[in-house]
């Protein structure tokens, strides 16, 4: 009977030293799960100032790019308007130089018919430069926001980079 007692003395202890290790390990468990979760903590905070950082960059950037093709797309504009403004005072002289010719001889009205025809192709030809650059301009577009895909695509993965692989 005194051995079974020493056993079940000896079991109790055992139980007591197996539930105090336990709880000490219990205590380091919570200390290391709060250590992560400040190191995570203070990741998420880098992470979120590095996107800040990278998004003012960015919109630095757009604003600046939007800034220079707004200003050549007026310029395009004045220019244009000032061609076109160029070519009525041209066609309005030449009308008037037609009526006059109109009571002269053929030859005269063949003259004017010719150098309306070159006025006429000189304005086409204009106008199709405009539209090539115009197409321009939309693909550098088109160019830049896929620019600004892939862009945003590699922070996404850098932030699951990091999520995954926190220093």
């Amino acid at each position: 009977m005194e051995e079974l007692r020493a056993i079940l003395h000896s079991i109790i202890k055992n139980q007591e030293e197996t539930n105090a290790k336990i709880s000490e390990l219990n205590l380091q468990l919570s200390a290391k799960i709060g250590e992560t979760n400040a190191r995570i903590d203070r990741l998420d905070t880098k992470l979120s100032t590095r996107i800040d950082e990278v998004d003012a960059r960015l919109s630095a950037k757009i604003d600046e790019i939007d800034a220079r093709l707004s200003a050549k797309i007026d310029e395009i504009d004045a220019r244009l308007s000032a061609k076109i403004d160029s070519l009525d005072a041209k066609t309005d002289a030449l009308d008037g130089k037609i009526d006059e010719v109109n009571t002269s001889l053929g030859a005269k009205i063949d003259f004017l018919d010719a150098r309306l025809d070159r006025v006429h192709l000189s304005l086409q030809s204009q106008i199709d430069d405009v539209g090539t650059d115009v197409r321009h301009i939309k693909r550098s577009m088109r160019l830049f926001e896929n620019d600004m895909d892939a862009t945003l695509d590699r922070i996404k993965r850098l932030e699951d980079h990091m999520a995954k692989h926190p220093e």
